[in-house]
């Protein structure tokens, strides 16, 4: 993972300069996988065989990948693994 990036001399005044990104996007990140993690172990009581769930998981993100419409709600920052993992929860997906 890039932490800062250094540009060349000829484009700053100094020798070189380092933008440093903010920390906040690691945090981001980290609490999705958690909210992913969570809604796995969820769908895991549902669906107790793993390599079933994951084939069940799979299948489904590649219907919403191709249009098909979730059957629960989802926000703008959820991704297809979650909303398939939130139907499995929900009981809409067996």
């Amino acid at each position: 993972m890039l932490a800062s990036i250094s540009i060349p001399a000829p484009l700053t005044n100094s020798a070189s300069a380092i933008l440093r990104f903010p920390p906040e996007t690691s945090r981001a990140v980290r609490s999705l996988r958690n909210m992913t993690a969570q809604l796995l172990q969820e769908a895991s009581k549902v669906i107790p065989n793993q390599q079933l769930l994951i084939n069940v998981v799979s299948k489904r993100v590649r219907q919403l990948g191709m249009g098909h419409r979730p059957l629960v709600e989802a926000t703008l920052k959820s991704s297809l693994t979650d909303i398939a993992l939130r139907e499995i929860i929900a009981g809409k997906l067996t």
